[in-house]
């Protein structure tokens, strides 16, 4: 039961999806019951909440298919869909940190400028030139691949951000959400995470999954050292911008690997 309580809280986190609330200790409150260890328990599931997200892309893709839609129309939906089924959550984290890295000089500015939440002009330029990318890179690739690369991406995704809690250190002292992901998270949650990860690849991709591994560790080392340098750390909008970061670049490594 503790499983599957974790699990609804991975897909109720990552996910527009409406699941029921387990009660973790009844008697409580919603904000009681869910302690940093559930927390930080949930992100062995992320893997698999990313293989959700990419049946439910590939299920679109499909229903597109079958009503003969032209292939930039299908793309631009599948994408689309893409944002609404996380609603939106990694993209806004994505944009926060571009605004509060580009806008801030200090530690403290760069913070409160990813705290205060308001779209600035660096980021949603940003965040235009991501989903762009994403969109020519869907177009881009082969029909005959482009179901396992759906399936996959939001896998890898969502594990980089189980790699990123896991190696990083909160920016700041404060209880926030990412702190407690990363305060609670141990190796079991990582490794479990990873071979939950590991084996959707193989049998996506078989070993050409590695190379979509290869290019996430890398980002989330370069985002980990990046924040690290200006801000002494990592924050829960990071973690979601490293998600975006790394399903753009799993798009690019398929582009390389096929551009031959």
């Amino acid at each position: 039961m503790e499983v599957l309580k974790n699990l609804s809280l991975a897909i109720r986190f990552l996910t527009i999806f409406p699941l029921p609330a387990f009660s973790f200790k009844s008697g409580q409150n919603k904000v009681e019951e869910i302690s940093g260890k559930n927390l930080a328990q949930s992100m062995t599931f992320f893997p698999l909440v990313g293989l959700l997200i990419g049946i439910f892309l590939l299920i679109s893709r499909k229903v597109f298919l079958y009503c003969s839609l032209p292939p930039l129309v299908s793309d631009a939906l599948i994408l689309i869909i893409w944002i609404w089924l996380s609603g939106g959550l990694h993209l806004d984290g994505f944009t926060d940190s571009i605004d509060g890295f580009a806008g801030g000089k200090n530690k403290e500015e760069i913070l409160a400028i990813m705290h205060d939440g308001a779209a600035g002009a660096k980021g949603i330029l940003a965040l235009f030139s991501l989903l762009l990318l994403k969109y020519i890179l869907l177009v881009e690739s082969f029909p005959l691949h482009k179901d396992a690369l759906l399936l996959f991406t939001p896998v890898v995704g969502r594990w980089s951000m189980v790699m990123s809690a896991f190696l990083g250190k909160p920016a700041h002292s404060n209880r926030s959400l990412g702190k407690l992901f990363m305060d609670n998270l141990s190796w079991k949650e990582f490794f479990l995470a990873t071979l939950i990860m590991g084996g959707i690849g193989f049998l996506i991709l078989g070993f050409s999954f590695l190379y979509f591994i290869l290019a996430g560790v890398v980002i989330v080392l370069l985002g980990l050292s990046y924040s690290q340098k200006r801000i002494g750390g990592i924050n829960g909008d990071i973690i979601g911008a490293i998600n975006e970061i790394v399903e753009l670049f799993a798009l690019f490594t398929y582009c390389l690997l096929n551009s031959g």
